[in-house]
């Protein structure tokens, strides 16, 4: 596989002396492919949807690169892409299509399921899927993609004591370093939840960004431990994709979703304390 180091930006997406910091729009991708189950469905994009994507925002001047290299480079016209979890389609089918027009991404790894199966999706087939092991992710990180922290064993922290969300957090950093000798600076919420202690928990541990889910546009001024992605739908065809990245989603219900949040977090909190059995 030949190297994903980010291309060199032509001038429609460089960066230029004096030009002002731009928002960033963060694409969030779980898989390329088509899954077993319909439910599911709803997190992938199929191989052609998203050669389609990448193309169309090559072709509109963007530079498209994982995060810890587009907060380096505030000023230029660019995408970030990112992945979850680190299923093996991945190297399979969405590498070839980002090698293909010379981009990158970040994919965050859930450290505890590395070379294992996606076990905590409880309720989908889906949870059997492999997942890429140590060597497939030494050899990602030496050809240009970042490597990312999804946390270790894919908790909601923001529920959890902080003392096990720190071991969570710590112990992922840790083995992303030891197994590919590559330190992880960018970490990924696990199902996107954080409050300010989890924020805290991150930053302590060494991480330099954060990402949530938030639907919405990240912008400079905002923290860089809460940086909002935009899941990308799996019909998005080129016309969508730029809406996308220039608009965030125009949906009325995520206002809704997030006035909820409170509410689903103490639910989510009773719900793990009777799991534990508290």
């Amino acid at each position: 596989m030949t190297s994903l180091a980010p291309a060199a930006s032509g001038a429609a997406g460089g960066v230029f002396e004096g030009a002002p910091t731009m928002p960033l729009p963060v694409l969030m991708y779980h898989g390329v492919g088509d899954s077993v189950s319909a439910d599911f469905r709803r997190w992938e994009v199929p191989p052609g949807a998203f050669a389609e994507q990448l193309e169309a925002l090559v072709e509109s001047g963007y530079h498209l690169t994982g995060l810890t290299d587009a907060l380096a480079h505030p000023t230029r016209r660019q995408v970030v892409i990112t992945f979850e979890n680190g299923f093996e389609d991945f190297v399979t089918t969405a590498v070839p299509a980002l090698r293909a027009i010379g981009a990158s991404a970040t994919l965050y790894v859930p450290t505890a399921f590395v070379g294992r199966r996606a076990t905590w999706l409880d309720g989908y087939t889906e949870r059997n899927l492999p997942l890429l092991d140590w060597s497939d992710l030494a050899a990602l990180a030496g050809e240009g993609i970042e490597l990312g922290s999804h946390g270790h064993r894919h908790l909601e922290l923001d529920v959890v004591p902080t003392a096990l969300a720190r071991y969570d957090v710590t112990a992922s950093r840790r083995l992303i370093e030891e197994r590919t000798g590559r330190r992880p600076d960018s970490f990924c919420y696990p199902f996107g939840y954080h409050c300010a202690a989890v924020r805290h928990v991150v930053a302590a541990a060494g991480f330099e960004s954060a990402c949530e889910v938030g639907y919405r546009i990240h912008q400079p001024t905002l923290s860089r431990f809460a940086i909002s992605r935009l899941i990308v739908n799996r019909a998005a065809g080129a016309a969508d994709i730029l809406r996308l990245v220039s608009q965030g989603h125009r949906d009325a219900l995520l206002s809704v979703r997030r006035g909820l949040q409170s509410g689903w977090r103490t639910y989510r909190a009773a719900r793990w304390r009777l799991g534990r059995g508290a």
